[in-house]
């Protein structure tokens, strides 16, 4: 009995810390994956036909697909840099192309063509890259050929 009584205190001061860190995680289908959507796929998505050429092929540019996880781990930028480095964001292409200034021919996605990135969902992609880039279930995308219409605003 005294054990428990004196054990309750010191759970009661642990348990927010296994809380938070369960709820810190962060989710690469619900979070990070709508940002990929949004500023990537659009370019980045599998060899389709055009629609206004038909039987002409549109390929992902670049050759990178971001619609499945394993081609997000497999691709790799100029000089072998990967897209994501599991455990190192600055290590990781994806993160490095959104932190270049706007005007720099290598920031992505280019300036009008989709969203860019706040600091907030850099910080979100950089925290989930630190804590081992984990896509959970998720391994691809039921309509890898859809992105969202972006109405040319960008977030605050």
């Amino acid at each position: 009995m005294r054990k428990t009584i004196l054990l309750a205190p010191l759970f009661g001061l642990l348990a927010p810390a296994f809380t938070a860190s369960a709820q810190d995680k962060v989710d690469f289908q619900t979070q990070v994956y709508p940002l990929i959507k949004a500023s990537c796929v659009q370019c980045h998505r599998p060899e389709h036909e055009n629609p206004e050429r038909p039987g002409r092929m549109i390929k992902p540019k670049g050759g990178y697909v971001f619609t499945n996880a394993e081609a997000l781990l497999a691709a790799e930028g100029e000089g072998g840099t990967k897209f994501i480095v599991p455990g190192k964001p600055d290590e990781s292409r994806i993160i490095q192309v959104v932190k270049l200034p706007i005007d720099d021919e290598y920031h992505y996605p280019p300036e009008g063509k989709a969203p860019q990135w706040t600091k907030a969902d850099i910080e979100l992609v950089s925290k989930w890259i630190a804590d081992g880039a984990d896509f959970g279930a998720w391994k691809e995308d039921d309509k890898p050929l859809e992105y969202p219409v972006w109405d040319g605003k960008e977030k605050e």
